[in-house]
């Protein structure tokens, strides 16, 4: 009895160590163009002892009306490429997309106004290390393009109402 116990429990350890991760699903190129309608909200994990942790940014958008192969969406729209958002057959898409990462940080100049400070360059923007990762190259593109009406790219999929970005550009 005690080796069909022990059988038992090496082969279910056996499948459990075996069994492969599951991988990524599959994404695919949100082409948006930002703009004064796209909202961003940027937060923190923090841990019990109130130490900050990953960084988050949620991207807020409008439905486009038409595929991004007939045209590039409105200000503050996103759309796929060869279909609109919610279509027929794929209702309850999130207009919502985010990316997270530990290693990112980035800030904004505001005035009490609300308004983002701007000077000769733009929105005055300060993603750390953009000129040396890719990683905050990529926040950095996402949170310009938003700020200045810029057309962009971010492969996505849907992950229980929120589009995760896989990667940014085309």
């Amino acid at each position: 009895m005690k080796r069909i116990a022990m059988t038992s429990v090496m082969f279910a350890f056996a499948a459990l160590v075996t069994t492969p991760a599951q991988a990524e699903p599959p994404s695919y190129p949100l082409l948006c163009h930002g703009g004064p309608s796209m909202r961003i909200v940027e937060n923190h994990d923090v841990n019990g002892a109130g130490i900050p942790g990953a960084t988050a940014m949620f991207v807020y958008f409008r439905q486009g009306t038409a595929p991004g192969s007939a045209h590039a969406p409105g200000s503050g729209e996103c759309t796929w490429m060869d279909r609109t958002l919610n279509d027929g057959g794929h209702p309850n898409e999130p207009l919502v997309f985010w990316i997270k990462s530990s290693n990112i940080q980035f800030a904004f100049q505001v005035m009490g106004s609300g308004q983002i400070v701007r000077d000769t360059t733009g929105p005055r923007l300060n993603v750390e290390g953009s000129t040396i990762s890719l990683e905050a190259h990529d926040w950095e593109t996402i949170v310009r393009s938003v700020m200045t009406g810029e057309i962009f790219t971010v492969n996505v999929y849907n992950s229980n109402g929120v589009m995760v970005v896989t990667h940014v550009g085309p």
